[in-house]
């Protein structure tokens, strides 16, 4: 029978003294560096929402769908819809070449 060993290491400084240091809301293990007293989670998971749906849901904005509805619609709380209009502001500045206000009217 073959065992494998599994080796973290911190993503941030690529030490290895770790220790465990609680859980994520989703339930996935932390850890803290004790060279660098970061903590990060040991396995991370993937985005929570395909690009798909994130081009649906900024659309589905776009066509003044309230942010009620696109939650109801879509299940994507509205946090999160405007952090994504927030990165889209961003993004759409830079390639205008000006500074984008975020939502609520804060400066990016």
């Amino acid at each position: 029978m073959l065992s494998t060993t599994l080796i973290h290491v911190c993503p941030h400084c690529q030490g290895q003294r770790l220790y465990k240091n609680g859980h994520t809301v989703r339930g996935a293990q932390r850890a803290k560096c004790k060279d660098c007293q970061r903590t990060f989670t040991l396995a991370p998971r993937g985005p929570r929402h395909s690009p798909a749906l994130k081009k649906q849901v900024l659309s589905a904005y776009q066509d003044r769908m309230s942010l009620r509805g696109i939650h109801r619609t879509f299940g994507v709380c509205y946090q999160t819809v405007m952090k994504w209009l927030g990165e889209k502001s961003r993004t759409a500045s830079r390639l205008r070449g000006h500074v984008a206000a975020l939502p609520g009217g804060r400066r990016a």
